[in-house]
């Protein structure tokens, strides 16, 4: 019996132990709103992104589409985009595990300036 509590409390003890992981360094991402600002531009599609910005409960911070765009902008830095083209953003009720959502939507690009 102690050798099991001897255990539980090692396996306890480990799992409050933190090691320092380093994420990698995101470069900014360029947002487009529209296809004219990309005019003579040279880019490679990436694929299409989204972000969003949840509030629980109605007793939570209102969602906010700042916040879904960032998320976005981030998502497309991990597909190695410097920019995006935004497609849309809207505020939707009633969405799962959500009181209220900001959804943002793009296409991931890799402009050369």
């Amino acid at each position: 019996m102690r050798i099991l509590a001897l255990c539980l409390f090692a396996v306890l003890l480990g799992g409050c132990a933190q090691t320092e992981t380093s994420s990698p360094e995101l470069e900014p991402v360029k947002l487009y709103k529209t296809e004219a600002e990309l005019s003579g531009a040279s880019f490679k599609e990436l694929g299409v992104v989204s972000g969003d910005s949840c509030q629980f409960s109605s007793q939570d911070t209102p969602p906010s589409i700042t916040a879904a765009m960032l998320s976005m902008q981030k998502r497309a830095a991990y597909k190695n985009a410097n920019s995006v083209l935004l497609h849309r953003c809207e505020i939707m009720t009633s969405a799962p595990g959500c009181y209220q959502v900001a959804v943002c939507e793009g296409t991931a690009l890799h402009v050369s300036f």
